[in-house]
């Protein structure tokens, strides 16, 4: 069946999730030995058919495939499970199985997709306590956003906090993260120092550096100013980063929102409907 696993792989990258689905069907029902080798194919079947079902958004099925992968993880012995191929990316989706990023099965990604699953069926609990089981090292970017959404909605601000921050840390582009730390309180300095943090992806000039700092500088300010309903504050930073990035569609969106709350309505229309004419 490695012909039908890369074949599944492909449809996947290609989005095609109904024939994906029913293509995993056929690999998580294929029989054969019950050797080491054969479960670990098995394992990697049922991830890819979860990922099939997930882009259906059959969430309930996909939540068992995972569960089902994850018990046959934990059926192999570890030496084994070393040399298996099977490997889930951190965009979400298990990357073709002759993929160049083929790694050994990974439990952690494997346990936020099952979170990602719960949480689209509402089962906030289930999805965080999946989530605390990935050591703090071990989260990517993706995972601590996820994981600062779910203590958020469990009113656990200090520890969403933690995870938002370490997601600016790790991309300071993460604009729900901003949204989400200024709501919390977070000053304009503290966000420059998660800033400094952050990795030159690439090596970037100083200069284009600068640039970037303020201007994302600028767009923290306007969001702690509406944070903390100072809403004229934040119009006028909003207005002036217009001038650096004309017909920015957010940042339309944005004066638009706020020329809501503070009564300019003609204004926010103007801006809504020129939001409309570039969608």
């Amino acid at each position: 069946m490695e012909a039908a696993r890369d074949s599944m792989a492909a449809l996947l990258d290609a989005g095609i999730f109904d024939s994906a689905q029913t293509l995993g069907c056929f690999l998580v029902s294929s029989g054969g030995a019950s050797n080491e080798a054969s479960i670990s194919m098995k394992a990697e079947s049922l991830v890819l058919h979860g990922d099939a079902l997930y882009g259906e958004k059959e969430f309930w099925r996909a939540l068992n495939a995972y569960k089902q992968a994850m018990q046959c993880s934990k059926s192999i012995p570890r030496q084994a499970t070393s040399t298996a191929r099977i490997s889930v990316s951190t965009t979400g989706r298990s990357p073709s199985p002759n993929s160049s990023n083929v790694m050994p099965f990974n439990e952690n990604e494997v346990k936020s997709k099952i979170a990602i699953c719960h949480s689209a069926l509402h089962e906030y609990r289930e999805a965080l306590q999946e989530m605390e089981g990935i050591p703090s090292k071990m989260r990517n970017l993706k995972m601590n956003l996820m994981l600062g959404k779910l203590y958020r909605i469990s009113r656990n601000n200090r520890a969403a906090a933690i995870c938002y921050k370490e997601c600016l840390r790790q991309c300071p582009y993460v604009f729900e993260a901003i949204a989400a730390l200024a709501e919390m309180g977070l000053s304009s300095k503290e966000f420059s120092l998660l800033f400094a943090q952050a990795p030159n992806r690439g090596g970037k000039p100083p200069g284009d550096f600068l640039d970037a700092q303020r201007w994302w500088n600028r767009y923290v300010e306007a969001q702690c100013c509406i944070a903390s309903h100072d809403y004229k504050g934040g119009l006028d930073i909003y207005l002036e980063l217009m001038q650096r990035f004309p017909n920015n569609v957010h940042i339309l969106l944005e004066i638009a929102k706020v020329e809501t709350i503070i009564g300019k309505n003609e204004e926010a229309i103007m801006n809504f409907e020129k939001v409309k004419e570039q969608v």
